[in-house]
């Protein structure tokens, strides 16, 4: 059984008013998590981060009740990839205990008021994707949207794939990558899952750049960010003061 551990982002009090953003995920998740609650920070928001490698949706429902009813996030992200080896996905078909796990989550968070946003993670290597790119996966994301009101898909994942939406190991390089001689970035690990550049132990922070992690970090929060509006101005209302 999978140890579930949340590491809740730094700031967590409501003094960000309605700018509250939480991310349920999976390893993916977790490698990005950093880089989400820095941007999230920057647009004048508050993180709380619940992901963990090996984790399934199911994982964390009570938690996405919990935090529904006592945090109330204003943006709820879920980002996961397909994993089956918890206890709760025991004996149950992917698709089906997904359908069934994301759907109550949407309705749950979107019932208490916030906006829900699924994201398309990147295939794996042996993972194939329809003619729009899509995995699986992304196919049901894009049913449950279509479902649920105020839940929307983002394709974080096509940050780090090929122009069709298939597994890339190395992509052109963007603004902010560590670029090497030749033009492409390492944006997924050798194990042909994860973002890490080098061979890493489950659930170890990366020694080096991980343009994968960073570039998924960026379009999960980007969505997140948009959904949360502009900061209130700050500029005192009233009329200017006389000149003199």
């Amino acid at each position: 059984m999978v140890a579930l551990v949340g590491v809740l982002g730094h700031n967590t009090h409501h003094s960000s008013g309605g700018r509250r953003v939480a991310l349920w995920g999976d390893s993916m998740a977790w490698e990005a998590q950093d880089d989400f609650a820095a941007d999230v920070a920057a647009a004048g928001g508050t993180s709380l981060l619940h992901t963990y490698g090996g984790t399934a949706p199911c994982d964390w429902l009570s938690d996405i009740r919990k935090q529904s009813r006592k945090w109330r996030p204003t943006v709820a992200v879920l980002a996961f990839s397909g994993n089956t080896g918890t206890k709760c996905m025991k004996g149950r078909d992917l698709t089906s205990a997904y359908r069934s796990d994301v759907l109550a989550a949407a309705v749950r968070l979107t019932r208490d008021g916030a906006h829900v946003v699924l994201v398309e993670a990147p295939p794996r290597r042996d993972q194939t994707v329809d003619p729009q790119g899509l995995t699986s996966l992304d196919q049901l994301w894009q049913k449950i949207a279509g479902q649920v009101p105020n839940t929307t898909v983002v394709p974080a994942g096509r940050a780090v794939t090929d122009p069709a939406g298939r597994f890339a190991q190395t992509v052109p390089c963007g603004p902010g990558d560590v670029c090497p001689a030749g033009g492409q970035v390492t944006v997924r690990s050798p194990d042909g899952v994860h973002f890490c550049p080098v061979e890493q132990p489950p659930m170890t922070r990366c020694p080096v750049p991980s343009a994968g992690a960073t570039r998924y970090a960026h379009a999960m929060a980007a969505a997140a960010v948009a959904l949360l509006g502009p900061l209130p101005s700050t500029t005192p209302s009233g009329p200017p003061p006389p000149a003199t």
